[in-house]
């Protein structure tokens, strides 16, 4: 069984920093424990969910803007005990680790240094993760070094789709996965550059031959937040047959072999 607990599912500036949803991102228990994309919260976020920082074993932040990337350095202390002992693998884009023309690092080199592994894929690269193995995913984004991945497990392929405008080769690229978490930011008719709204992703469905399972939508910004985005999600799922659910606090998802479950969480400790 693949377990997945998401510590928000809030995106873009204006949400950030209301905190209308939280932006803790996703935690993927495997082989591997696996964080991903560590916005602002993610770490008050995790222990409110019992996921202890310091049993993580990889770190995925997908590009530099902030909703994606706060946490990093605190989620890094949590991977190397304080930053005491060498473990754990960062998987990130090139602007997290080295910058970019209008940002600093998101990770220090002090950070940085007390990593065992540390992967600045490209797009197609494979990388083993214990018994998976996560396939780099491309995107077209602000942030052109930003990446998405397909996780593949013993239980299914899981693909993440985060901030990106809408190219073709996205239904070829995600073809056949079990679980599409996808950064879907703008509804029906309020499409903006670089992110997906409601109409790409029911054209990227309909498109597929293998349709996934379930597309859990996250990254809600304000307007898809204040249109009503559980109203968008029962409308992609009319139009495409795919089950599609609205990514909430403490919302937990159990891949096994024949179905894929769904729960929400009671949180260990209060903000």
């Amino acid at each position: 069984m693949v377990e997945i607990i998401f510590l928000g599912s809030g995106g873009g500036r204006f949400i950030t920093i209301t905190q209308f949803r939280p932006t803790g991102g996703f935690f993927i228990n495997t082989s591997k424990r696996i964080y991903v994309d560590p916005g602002p919260g993610a770490l008050v976020r995790a222990w409110r969910y019992k996921i202890d920082p310091r049993r993580i074993d990889v770190l995925f932040v997908s590009h530099r803007h902030t909703d994606h990337c706060n946490d990093s350095e605190i989620m890094v202390e949590g991977m190397t005990m304080g930053v005491t002992k060498r473990r754990g693998t960062l998987i990130a884009s090139k602007s997290v680790v080295y910058g970019d023309d209008e940002h600093t690092p998101a990770i220090s080199k002090y950070h940085l240094d007390s990593l065992e592994e540390i992967h600045i894929p490209n797009p197609g690269e494979r990388i083993q993760l214990g018994e998976d193995e996560m396939t780099i995913t491309p995107t077209i984004h602000s942030d052109p070094t930003a990446i998405g991945f397909i996780l593949k497990t013993r239980f299914g392929k899981i693909g993440y789709i985060p901030d990106t405008e809408y190219f073709d080769e996205l239904k070829k690229i995600y073809h056949g996965v079990r679980l599409l978490i996808a950064s879907v930011t703008r509804p029906t008719n309020m499409k903006i550059p670089y992110h997906l709204c409601t109409e790409d992703i029911i054209y990227m469905l309909k498109d597929m031959k293998q349709k996934p399972e379930m597309l859990i939508m996250s990254h809600i910004g304000m307007k898809m937040h204040f249109a009503n985005p559980y109203k968008e999600a029962k409308f992609i799922e009319n139009v495409t047959g795919v089950k599609t659910l609205i990514a909430k606090e403490g919302f937990k998802v159990k891949m096994e072999r024949k179905d894929i479950k769904l729960r929400t969480l009671r949180p260990a400790r209060e903000l």
